[in-house]
């Protein structure tokens, strides 16, 4: 791999990264401020489309705006981090698969939309290894523990 690519495959990561971590931390901050909590009710509530009565049925769980906070915090921070990415990407995956289908069909495309993207810019992280380009994955690679079960592998990258 160049170094150019190298570069590239680490700024990628390191923006999709911040742009999850800055979305889940102005939300988890709200929690230990005096200001409202966050919430997605609001959201959830004013959807339209074929799986708007599936979101709606959420709204208003504390466990779900939970989850979606803290695992955009959670991505965010690992991905950074070059940490556990091929784990943290399909969560990743996973956030934006119902985000998608939250506000299908997409208003301003057709069919594909930004969290499509997203999500393949996170499969591509996982399946290049992203990593191990200047990342944790590459110096926990190395350690006699991951050696030893090798199945750890799957989860970093």
């Amino acid at each position: 791999m160049t170094t150019y690519t190298r570069v590239l495959i680490f700024l990628l990561r390191i923006s999709l990264g911040w742009l999850f971590f800055y979305a889940g931390w102005s939300k988890v901050i709200t929690y230990f401020t005096t200001a409202k909590d966050w919430t997605a009710a609001g959201f959830l509530n004013g959807l339209q489309g074929p799986f708007a009565p599936f979101f709606a049925s959420m709204s208003g769980n504390v466990l779900i705006d939970y989850l979606n906070a803290y695992g955009l915090l959670l991505v965010g921070t690992t991905i950074i981090l070059g940490v556990l990415v091929r784990f943290s990407a399909f969560w990743g995956i996973v956030i934006m698969t119902f985000y998608f289908l939250a506000g299908f069909p997409p208003e301003h495309a057709f069919l594909v939309d930004e969290h499509i993207i997203y999500a393949l810019v996170f499969a591509f992280l996982a399946a290049v290894g992203s990593g191990r380009v200047w990342g944790i994955d590459g110096v926990i690679e190395k350690t006699e523990a991951i050696k030893n079960n090798s199945w750890a592998l799957k989860f970093l990258g």
